[in-house]
C-alpha cells in the first residue's frame, strides 16, 4: 500500500490572550467569584437591613409612646375638666343662673398653651317639657374672651341633640369622655374636636357637658412634639379627619376652611400617601374585633342612636362599646409600613401606626430611611473589600496549579497536532501515565485510520468523476424537455394537472392555478379534499376513478370552484398516465372554459324570470289598489253612521237638558207666590221672630227664581256679579247660622259660558261644602271672600277663605282622585262637573292652618 501523507495544513498563528486556555479559566474563577462575593454581601445587607430596620420600629415605638403619653396627659386633663363641669352640671340643674357663672370659670384657664376653644351644657330636650331648660353654651372669639352663644336654642340651626358629640353620651357612664371626630361649628364656624361627658342625675340621663379642642390648637400641639423628630407626625380622628399635618405639607396644600379634610384628600392630593388606608383600615378592624370580644350593650340600646344606621355605624359602635371598659389601656401599635418616596422627606420613609387610648386618635410617625439602607451599605462595602481581596489571592494560587497540571500538557498537545509532529506525541505517550497519555493514543490511532480512509476515498473520487460525465449529457436533454413542458404549461390557456394515485396533485399549469387562487407550491403534494375540506366534488372522484378502472380516457362536463367565489363550468378530458414499465401511476386532466356558453345562458335566463317577476308586480299593484278602494269606501260608511249616532246622542241630550230648568223655574215661581201671599199676611199682624224668619225665606226664593229663571236664560246670559248677589242673597241664612262673614269684589261686568242654573248647581254646592267643612267649630272669626277677574278669554272665580286648610297629602289625594275622575265627595264632584259640562278648570292652594284658596276658570262668553 502506498504511504499517503497528511495534507499539509498551514500553522495557526498563535492565538491570542483572550482566547487562550488560560484566560478562560481567569475568567470562570472570575464569574464564581463574583457570584460568591455578591450572594454575601446580599445576605449580609438583608439581614443588617432587617435588624437596622428592627431598630427603626423599636425607636419609631419608643418616640410614638412618650408623643401620645404626652397627649394622653393633655386630652387626661381635659377629660377631668369636662368630667367636673358634668358634675357641676348634674348638681345645679334648677339652677341656670348658677351654671352661668360657674361653667366659664372653669373653661377660662388663662393659660397660654390652652386648646379649649368652648364649652357648655347641653340639657336633653323633653325632660322638662313644663319649663324647658336652655343649653349653655360659650366660645372663645378672635380676642380669645368667652362669649356666650345662644343660636342652638332658637331653630336657626340643626338641634344639638342630633349632633354625633352628643348621642352617644345617652349611653356612657358618669366619668366617661366620649371624643368626637374633627367637624366645623356651624355657628362659630371654628374647626374643632369635642369631648362629651353625660350629665346624670340619680342615674338618669338629663343632658351632656362639653369641651370643644379647636384643630388649630392640636396641629401646633403635634408641632411642637414632633420638634426632636427627624420625621414628622400625621393625627387623624377615628374617621380618618385631619387633626394635624407637618407644616411642610401644609405649605405646599391648599386648604378649604369650609370644609374638614381627610386622608382621602390627602390621597387624592399626594397619591403616594394612599398606602396608609389599608394600615388605617387594619386600625378599624383592630377597634371592631375587640368590640366583638366583650359586648357591654344590647342592639336594642344601640338601635337608640340614630348614628348608627350610617356608613360608620360598626366603628362606632365598637368605639361606644370600648370606650366604658378602658380600651386600649395603653398606646397600640397596629401596624408599620413602608412609604416609598414621601413627598416631605424626599426619600423612602417608614410610617408606625398607632392607635390612643380615650380618644382613638391614629398618630402616624414618619421617619426617614436613608440612614438605615446607608448603614447597611457600609457593612456590605467593607465585607465586600475583604472578600474581593480573599477572593483574588486563591484564584492566583488556584491558576498556578491549574496552569502547570492541566494548562501546560494541553497546549503541548495543541502545538505537537498543530506542527504535524507524530514524533513528538509518540514520546509524550510513553512519558505519562495519566488521561493525557490516553489522549496522546488516542490521537495516533486516530492518525492511523484517516490514512486508511484518504487511500479509499481517492479510488472512489475516480470513478464517480467518469459516472459525472455520463449523468452530465442525460441531464442537458433532460432540460431541453423540462424547459418545453413548462413553456406548455405556462402559456397555455386551457387548465392542465396530473394526480397520483392517491388523488395528490404531481403537475399544474399556470392557468389552473389562477382559478383556483393557488401558489403552485401549495398545490403539489396535496389533494382536493386537503386543499378545499369544505367543497364536494363528486363529478371529480367518479370521472377520476372512471379512467382509473377503464384505463381509457373520458370526457364530460365538470364545474370548477374558483377562487373569487362561484362555480365555473369546463370540458374536461381525463386520461390515464403510465410509467417507463407501462405501469399506471396517475391521472392526467386537460379542460377548456365552458362560462362563455353558461354566461349567455343565464343572461337569457335572467331575463325571462324579470319579465316574468314584472308581470307578478303589476299584478300585486292592481289588487292592492283594489283593496284600498275597498278600505275607503268602508271608512267612509263608518263615518257617516258615526255622524249620524252623534247628531242623534246631541238632540236626545238637548231634550233631557230643558225640562230640568223649566220643571225648576215652575216649582219655585209656585214656592215663591205662596210665600208672598204668606208675607201679605203676616205684615197685617205684628212681627215676631218667626214672621222675620218667613219673609227673608221668601226674600231667598224669589231671588233663586232668578237664577234658575228659564226664559232669561235663553235671552240673555246672567253676569255672575248679578248671579253672586241672589245667590249670596239666597244662602244669607245658613251664613248667618254658621257665623260666616262673606266679603265679595267685583269690578267688572263678566260672562261666563253656560247657564245660570248650572252655575247655581256648581257654585251652590262649592259655597255649602266651604261653609259645612272648611272651618273649625270654635273658630272665633270665619271669613269667606269671593272675587271675579277676566284671566285670559276665561273668567277666574276666587273663593278664599281663613279656615282650617289641607295637608300636602290630603292635596295629593285629592288631585288623584281629581285625575281619576272619582265624584264621591263634594269637592270631586264639582270639579267633574265644571271640567265636563262647562269645559272649566279648578285649582286649590292651601296650607294647615292657613285657610284655602280655590280658583274656579270658566270660559268667557264672547
Amino acid at each position: 500500500m502506498t504511504q499517503l501523507r497528511l495534507p499539509n495544513v498551514s500553522p495557526l498563528s498563535r492565538p491570542s490572550w483572550r482566547n487562550s486556555l488560560s484566560a478562560k479559566f481567569i475568567w470562570v474563577q472570575l464569574f464564581v467569584a463574583f457570584i460568591i462575593i455578591a450572594s454575601t454581601i446580599g445576605v449580609l445587607w438583608i439581614i443588617q437591613r432587617d435588624q437596622l430596620l428592627r431598630q427603626q420600629q423599636e425607636l419609631n415605638y419608643t418616640y410614638g409612646q412618650v408623643v401620645i403619653s404626652r397627649l394622653k396627659e393633655i386630652t387626661g386633663q381635659y377629660e377631668s375638666l369636662v368630667i367636673a363641669m358634668a358634675s357641676v352640671a348634674g348638681l345645679y340643674q334648677q339652677q341656670p343662673q348658677k351654671l352661668q357663672q360657674l361653667i366659664p370659670a372653669m373653661l377660662d384657664s388663662k393659660r397660654q398653651d390652652d386648646l379649649i376653644s368652648g364649652g357648655g351644657i347641653w340639657p336633653e330636650p323633653g325632660e322638662h317639657p313644663a319649663a324647658p331648660i336652655p343649653s349653655l353654651f360659650w366660645y372663645r372669639d378672635a380676642t380669645n374672651t368667652l362669649v356666650q352663644l345662644s343660636d342652638y336654642n332658637r331653630n336657626a340651626v340643626m338641634p344639638y341633640h342630633t349632633e354625633e358629640w352628643y348621642r352617644p353620651t345617652r349611653l356612657y357612664p358618669a366619668d366617661v369622655a366620649f371624643w368626637s371626630p374633627a367637624y366645623r361649628d356651624p355657628t362659630t364656624g371654628i374647626t374643632m374636636v369635642t369631648a362629651s361627658v353625660p350629665v346624670r342625675v340619680e342615674h338618669k340621663f338629663v343632658g351632656a357637658a362639653t369641651l370643644d379642642i379647636g384643630v388649630n390648637g392640636i396641629n401646633g400641639l403635634f408641632h411642637d412634639l414632633s420638634r426632636d423628630l427627624s420625621g414628622y407626625i400625621i393625627a387623624l380622628d377615628y374617621r380618618n379627619r385631619l387633626l394635624s399635618l407637618p407644616q411642610g405639607l401644609q405649605q405646599h396644600l391648599p386648604t378649604n376652611p369650609s370644609q374638614v379634610e381627610d386622608i382621602q384628600w390627602l390621597s387624592d392630593k399626594m397619591p403616594v400617601f394612599s398606602a396608609l388606608r389599608p394600615a388605617l383600615q387594619n386600625v378599624d378592624d383592630a377597634i371592631i374585633r375587640q368590640a366583638l370580644r366583650q359586648p357591654q350593650f344590647t342592639d336594642a340600646q344601640l338601635q337608640t342612636l340614630p348614628s348608627l344606621v350610617n356608613n360608620h355605624n360598626d366603628l362606632l359602635k365598637a368605639i361606644v362599646e370600648n370606650t366604658p371598659q378602658n380600651w386600649p389601656p395603653t398606646a397600640e401599635l397596629i401596624d408599620t409600613i413602608e412609604l416609598p418616596q414621601d413627598p416631605l422627606l424626599a426619600e423612602d420613609a417608614m410610617v408606625s401606626v398607632f392607635l390612643m387610648p380615650g380618644t382613638f386618635w391614629k398618630i402616624l410617625v414618619v421617619t426617614p430611611l436613608s440612614q438605615l439602607h446607608h448603614n447597611a451599605y457600609m457593612l456590605a462595602g467593607k465585607v465586600g473589600f475583604f472578600l474581593v481581596i480573599i477572593q483574588l489571592l486563591a484564584m492566583l494560587l488556584l491558576y498556578l496549579l491549574q496552569r502547570r497540571i492541566f494548562i501546560n500538557p494541553i497546549t503541548q498537545i495543541a502545538a505537537t497536532l498543530q506542527n504535524q509532529d507524530l514524533a513528538a506525541l509518540e514520546i509524550l505517550q510513553r512519558e505519562r501515565q495519566d488521561e493525557f497519555a490516553g489522549l496522546a493514543n488516542s490521537f495516533l490511532n486516530r492518525v492511523q485510520q484517516l490514512e486508511a480512509e484518504m487511500a479509499s476515498l481517492y479510488a472512489t473520487n475516480l470513478a464517480q468523476e467518469q459516472q459525472l460525465q455520463v449523468q452530465e449529457s442525460f441531464q442537458q436533454e433532460l432540460r431541453n424537455r423540462t424547459e418545453q413542458l413548462n413553456s406548455l404549461l405556462k402559456f397555455s390557456q386551457h387548465i392542465i394537472h396530473i394526480k397520483d394515485l392517491n388523488g395528490c396533485y404531481t403537475l399544474v399549469n399556470d392557468k389552473y392555478c389562477e382559478l383556483l387562487g393557488r401558489e403552485r407550491e401549495q398545490l403539489l403534494g396535496h389533494s382536493d379534499q386537503q386543499l378545499f375540506p369544505n367543497i364536494e366534488q363528486p363529478l371529480t372522484a367518479q370521472h377520476e376513478q372512471r379512467v382509473l378502472q377503464t384505463r381509457a380516457p373520458f370526457s364530460a362536463e365538470e364545474p370548477l370552484h374558483i377562487h373569487q367565489g362561484g362555480v365555473r363550468p369546463f370540458f374536461v378530458t381525463r386520461f390515464a398516465i403510465r410509467d417507463e414499465l407501462g405501469e399506471l401511476n396517475g391521472v392526467g386532466a386537460i379542460g377548456f372554459d365552458l362560462s362563455g356558453v353558461k354566461r349567455n345562458e343565464v343572461t337569457l335566463q335572467a331575463e325571462i324570470k324579470q319579465q316574468q317577476q314584472q308581470l307578478q308586480q303589476l299584478q300585486q299593484l292592481v289588487q292592492q289598489q283594489k283593496q284600498q278602494k275597498l278600505l275607503v269606501i268602508q271608512q267612509q260608511q263608518r263615518e257617516s253612521r258615526y255622524q249620524q249616532q252623534l247628531l242623534e246622542k246631541i238632540n236626545q241630550l238637548q231634550q233631557q237638558e230643558q225640562p230640568l230648568p223649566r220643571l225648576l223655574s215652575m216649582l219655585v215661581g209656585r214656592l215663591s207666590q205662596q210665600l208672598d201671599q204668606l208675607s201679605a199676611a203676616i205684615y197685617q199682624q205684628p212681627a215676631t221672630v218667626i214672621d222675620h224668619q218667613i219673609l227673608q225665606q221668601a226674600e231667598g226664593m224669589r231671588h233663586l227664581q232668578a237664577l234658575v229663571n228659564y226664559q232669561h236664560n235663553e235671552i240673555q246670559p246672567l253676569e255672575l256679579s248679578q248671579f253672586f248677589n241672589h245667590l249670596l242673597i239666597f244662602m244669607a241664612p245658613e251664613l248667618a247660622a254658621k257665623q260666616v262673614q262673606v266679603n265679595f269684589n267685583n269690578g267688572q261686568r263678566l260672562i261666563a259660558v253656560g247657564k245660570s242654573w248650572q252655575h247655581l248647581l256648581l257654585f251652590y254646592r262649592l259655597l255649602q261644602n266651604t261653609i259645612n267643612d272648611a272651618y273649625l267649630i270654635d273658630q272665633p272669626e270665619k271669613l269667606l271672600t269671593i272675587s271675579i277677574n277676566n284671566s285670559d278669554q276665561n273668567v277666574s272665580v276666587e273663593l278664599v277663605d281663613n279656615g282650617r286648610g289641607m295637608d300636602m297629602t290630603q292635596q295629593e289625594r285629592l288631585k288623584q282622585q281629581w285625575h281619576q275622575q272619582i265624584t264621591d265627595s263634594t269637592l270631586t264632584a264639582v270639579h267633574y262637573y265644571l271640567k265636563t259640562q262647562l269645559h272649566g278648570n279648578m285649582t286649590l292652594v292651601s296650607a294647615p292652618g292657613k285657610g284655602c284658596k280655590i280658583t274656579i276658570s270658566i270660559p268667557a262668553l264672547v
